[in-house]
């Protein structure tokens, strides 16, 4: 029987992409799978991908094999584009900007892990101090367009959990370095597997109706996570899976991936969203 390690949640208790605007294109020109590079405090970068408006189905169909019933099938649209990091956020970059670092396996270059929600709330909100108000957690909608990337496949672009995923089969129980595994086709990496990621939203079940810009209920007691881990079967790694934990826990298995809102959206609008 596998050994399950650190498992138990513990109770605890923004970086951005702007951008001068001469040195940005057009959103309305700007096609996903372009990027950006940016300084975080520390001196750490991170590379950024450009997310273009759009629709898509969110959720999986009923014949989906190791769908769960939180799943259900709708149309999204997005009207915003936004930028998403390339990777997963790193212990590199996490300690550039918190001087600390708690990950359980250890290398600059693992996603950051054993990190509760309000720990990335923190790094987001120490990095909007210093730069801008751009940085922030992709909404879950967000987070399961950019990981389809235009496929409707449980799997990004249709490939085989083993190419693009490090989960329970192949993780030898740990989590890994970044990048090493294909990215999706507008070159994310890890949205599979490694360590799941901390969402914006507050849980709650999915509709089947169409919405637009969904950003879930404006409370409640879990947040999100997506991509499943190192430790899950690839089932539970699908673009459709979503798992519920207190914004509150660390855990091992718990990581997270940065978001930035578009400098034009903002600059227009005039503040955050």
């Amino acid at each position: 029987m596998k050994t399950r390690l650190c498992l138990l949640g513990v109770a605890v208790t923004a970086l951005s992409c702007a951008l001068p605007a001469d040195e940005l294109p057009s959103a309305a020109v700007r096609k996903s799978g372009e990027t950006r590079v940016i300084t975080l405090p520390g001196g750490a970068t991170m590379e950024m991908i450009w997310c273009a408006p759009g629709t898509f189905e969110m959720g999986s169909p009923l014949n989906e094999i190791g769908r769960f019933e939180n799943e259900a099938r709708h149309k999204v649209t997005l009207t915003r584009g936004f930028w998403l990091g390339k990777h997963e956020v790193t212990q590199r970059q996490w300690e550039s900007v918190m001087r600390i670092n708690h990950s359980k396996f250890k290398n600059p270059d693992n996603p950051v892990e054993t990190v509760s929600w309000q720990d990335c709330e923190i790094f987001i909100r120490r990095v909007n101090a210093q730069i801008g108000g751009f940085a922030r957690f992709p909404t879950e909608a967000e987070w399961e367009y950019a990981c389809r990337a235009g496929s409707d496949t449980p799997f990004s672009g249709g490939v085989a959990p083993s190419e693009t995923a490090w989960y329970d089969s192949n993780s030898d129980n740990h989590a890994h370095e970044i990048g090493g595994h294909k990215p999706n086709a507008w070159g994310f990496y890890d949205m599979h597997g490694n360590v799941l990621e901390w969402c914006a939203d507050w849980f709650s079940p999915l509709s089947s109706a169409p919405t637009t810009n969904p950003k879930g209920p404006p409370s409640g007691a879990f947040k999100v996570l997506r991509g499943g881990c190192w430790f899950f079967f690839d089932r539970d790694c699908r673009c459709a899976y979503r798992l519920k934990r207190e914004p509150t826990l660390r855990n091992c298995i718990f990581g997270f991936r940065m978001a930035c809102s578009d400098y034009d959206d903002k600059a227009k609008t005039g503040g955050s969203k």
